[in-house]
């Protein structure tokens, strides 16, 4: 601002001027806005409570970290005394674990005497597959697929669901299913999808229209057979099979069909020179799965003995020496996964060898004493220094206060087990340490105690468990670092803004002050041009005589 404004006067005589106003006005911002500075500095800055607090939650989850492997509810299901080592011998057969804990411990001996597969069918060799299909030129030419394992039952006819099912008159469906007759009355007013609502209805079964417009039954568990029989006056042509029809379709449009059912593939296969097949296949592997067809009103190989390339099978397979006869080449037998992957020869089998790990044992304890003592320095540090900027060490304190409780107490189902039975010992400054050999000692000759300890059973939940439950809930919705964190976010917004408010008072406080000076330089100039005339004259009277 320039001395004509703020310079209080030309001379400045009375040191009224912009840098006298600048001096005030920080030294009662320090007063004011820096001291909600100096408590927000000891939140946000770096080192400060924020940070210190990030530190603790993140050694809390440390902590957390290492004594999930004892939590008996663990979320993966293997606890650190459910770990199983295994040794494999032979390649027919490959191993898995579906579930850790419950695999038998002990030798499991495979043998493979036949892989499922699926069926594979082809047919006759064709140039172009653009071209229109050879013969099944009429409506009622079409190609019909059953699976041995799930019966489908379809109409001949293609329609619409608002069509009426017999607008001649009507009559009757009536479907047998394990030998009981349900009879659905079709008026002449009833519509597809009121016969199929009808069907619906009844738990046994389930109807549909298809994508290309056919009524489809099947059980409801799709693998029980039906008899359907139709008292119509125009029959539907309601019988087994999935039905595709061939009329105007390229062997490009029927394998594009056939597709559309998820329980089969089709494909043009280029096999030479200007030679092409189209290829169908089951999705999946078994005699339940074995593929049926019937080619209505034309012939293009399909039911040829030579073109069934591969047939459906079972997996027939002995697993300790118990036979299995499925479709799939995956067996779940005691927690095992098996997957079949070739044919054992007459001298020939597949093993694998289960026994329990514990090896890891003494590195897992040793981790929590590890994460323990990380997380007692770190708190200690805050509790007991004065220079910590940590506001509430009392929830440090219950925090503290609550793993310990937890973490020395006692346990199994007399309450007659603690860590310091088991090798773990304490100083006194409150931090641990394991005697790695007693406490192997102890893994080796008495098991039962270490596994009831730290694990426990539902009944008698161990300190893994219990301490796991209690630290997962300090970071919970009402946990208590949850609630400082939350505490602080609150302390540091409500000084943010009443830093902002204190700096807007203390700049219109002083806007107004400068406008004042202002004010007063306009007068003070004013004088001092008075004075100036004044001065002259007397100078010229004193000068005149």
């Amino acid at each position: 601002m320039a001395d004509g404004i703020l310079g209080l006067g030309s001379s400045g005589s009375t040191g009224l001027n912009q840098d006298l106003i600048d001096k005030l006005k920080e030294a009662e911002r320090k007063s004011t806005v820096g001291l909600i500075e100096d408590q927000l500095d000891k939140i946000i800055e770096e080192g400060g409570e924020a940070e210190k607090l990030d530190a603790i939650i993140n050694k809390v989850n440390e902590f957390l970290e290492s004594i999930k492997p004892f939590d008996l509810f663990i979320s993966s299901g293997v606890s650190a005394f459910d770990q199983k080592s295994a040794s494999v011998a032979g390649s027919s057969a490959l191993f898995d674990a579906v579930d850790v804990s419950s695999i038998d411990e002990g030798t499991t001996t495979v043998k493979i005497n036949q892989l499922a597969q699926k069926d594979v069918y082809q047919t006759n060799s064709f140039a172009d597959s653009t071209a229109q299909i050879t013969g099944g030129n009429d409506a009622g030419d079409m190609l019909i697929l059953n699976q041995t394992g799930r019966p489908v039952y379809q109409s001949d006819t293609t329609v619409a669901s608002t069509d009426l099912v017999d607008a001649s008159g009507g009559g009757s469906i009536t479907i047998n299913i394990d030998g009981v007759d349900k009879t659905f009355n079709v008026t002449a007013t009833t519509t597809y999808q009121d016969l199929i609502s009808d069907i619906n209805a009844d738990s046994d079964l389930t109807a549909k229209l298809t994508l290309s417009g056919r009524l489809s039954v099947t059980s409801a568990d799709e693998k029980t057979a039906l008899t359907i029989t139709e008292g119509l006056t125009t029959s539907i042509g309601l019988s087994l099979g999935e039905k595709y029809s061939t009329e105007g379709k390229s062997y490009d449009d029927l394998a594009a069909d056939i597709t559309k059912n998820s329980n089969y593939s089709a494909s043009i296969e280029s096999v030479g020179t200007d030679t092409n097949r189209l290829v169908i296949k089951s999705t999946d592997t078994g005699l339940d799965n074995k593929i049926n067809i019937t080619q209505q009103g034309f012939d293009i190989g399909l039911e040829d003995a030579a073109n069934n390339t591969v047939k459906a099978q079972n997996l027939q397979a002995s697993v300790d020496g118990i036979d299995y006869d499925v479709s799939s080449n995956v067996l779940v037998v005691g927690g095992l996964k098996i997957t079949a992957l070739e044919v054992d020869t007459v001298d020939s089998s597949s093993s694998i060898s289960i026994q329990a790990d514990t090896l890891n044992l003494p590195d897992l304890v040793q981790d929590i004493v590890n994460k323990y003592n990380e997380l007692v320095s770190l708190v200690d540090n805050e509790l007991y220094s004065a220079e910590s900027p940590v506001s509430d060490k009392s929830s440090l304190r219950s925090m503290m206060e609550g793993i310990k409780s937890t973490l020395f107490d006692s346990y199994g189902e007399n309450k007659d087990l603690n860590i310091f039975n088991f090798g773990i010992n304490i100083d006194k400054s409150g931090y641990l340490s394991l005697d790695t050999e007693e406490f192997k000692d102890k893994l080796e000759n008495n098991m039962d105690d270490l596994q009831s300890l730290f694990t426990g059973v539902a009944e008698h939940r161990g300190l893994g468990t219990q301490l796991k439950e209690y630290v997962d809930a300090l970071d919970s919705f009402d946990g208590l670092l949850t609630k400082y964190e939350e505490n602080i976010f609150s302390r540091r917004d409500s000084l943010e803004e009443e830093k902002t408010k204190a700096q807007e008072t203390l700049d219109n406080k002083y806007s107004q002050l400068a406008q004042q000076f202002a004010s007063y330089t306009a007068i003070i100039t004013q004088f001092e041009a008075q004075f100036s005339g004044l001065k002259m004259m007397i100078q010229q009277s004193v000068s005149g005589n």
